[in-house]
């Protein structure tokens, strides 16, 4: 069968057309919860150290703890900083031998996810991450004893 110009683009709206209708049809059946969530400003979402304050892309982070203790991510690159944030850095322990205040930080290179993006409140249209997942990618501390672990983050920076 010989195809005219005409025909050939309208075979190729149609084809178009049931393509979105049926991508319509995909989104309506997926649920609202289950979809990424819209972000609610054009302002970059942040996270929020032990001070309160909001950074964007730190390049080190004390962990969720927000107390002085022998371990920090240092060496922060981020790949992507958008409603999640995905980036590698290294996990630093102080290994207290002989002492803490004579011990030695031994680096663990990890990858870092933040996610969880939530209205930051007493902050009018800015976002916070709740969440935030390292992953060991090679040897990791004894005593941690999965290679993933997930933390949850506070609005105000404080445990």
């Amino acid at each position: 069968m010989r195809f005219t110009r005409t025909r050939t683009v309208v075979t190729a709206g149609v084809a178009a057309l049931a393509g979105a209708a049926t991508a319509a049809a995909i989104l309506v059946a997926v649920p609202a919860s289950a979809r990424p969530a819209a972000p609610s400003s054009s302002q970059p979402v942040v996270l929020v150290q032990c001070n309160g304050t909001g950074v964007v892309k730190p390049t080190t982070y004390d962990p969720p703890f927000c107390m002085s203790s022998s371990q920090f991510i240092s060496g922060l690159k981020w790949t992507s900083w958008k409603s999640n944030a995905f980036g590698s850095g290294t996990f630093k322990l102080n290994n207290c031998n002989p002492s803490c205040a004579g011990g030695k930080y031994v680096s663990y290179p990890i990858l870092v996810v933040l996610w969880g993006a939530k209205s930051w409140p007493h902050h009018s249209g800015r976002q916070y991450f709740s969440r935030l997942t390292w992953i060991f990618t090679g040897k990791h501390p004894q005593g941690i004893k999965t290679a993933a672990q997930t933390f949850s983050l506070s609005a105000t920076g404080a445990p």
